[in-house]
């Protein structure tokens, strides 16, 4: 995470300050999200009914989450001054770290039945 923290400043610096903003709180939202994700997957699975069903939810919450995302970042990026394609990109990154983390903590929860 250090590495990656280090690359966004030193990529980051000569963006505007309007879109450093906005991934910031991209970054915020996905943390929290997935943080509450690994934290319900980590209680749920404790249920035995529950946890042969994991996987679909696993599979609803990713589709929600990006729905919750679209909706609440939607006039930013696709509003009357659209991102150029490199800030639209640089959006995704944190959908792709925060989608590999999940998938890493999810696994071992579902791997210790």
């Amino acid at each position: 995470m250090g590495t990656i923290s280090f690359l966004g400043q030193t990529f980051l610096m000569d963006l505007e300050t309007d879109f450093l903003q906005l991934l910031e709180q991209s970054y915020i939202f996905h943390f929290f999200f997935s943080l509450l994700l690994v934290i319900a997957f980590q209680i749920l699975s404790k249920n035995q009914k529950v946890f042969e069903q994991l996987g679909f939810l696993y599979i609803g919450m990713l589709v929600f989450k990006i729905v919750v995302f679209t909706t609440m970042f939607f006039p930013q990026l696709m509003g009357d001054q659209p991102l150029p394609h490199f800030y639209r990109a640089m959006m995704l990154l944190p959908i792709f770290i925060f989608l590999t983390l999940e998938v890493i903590f999810v696994s071992k929860i579902m791997r210790k039945k």
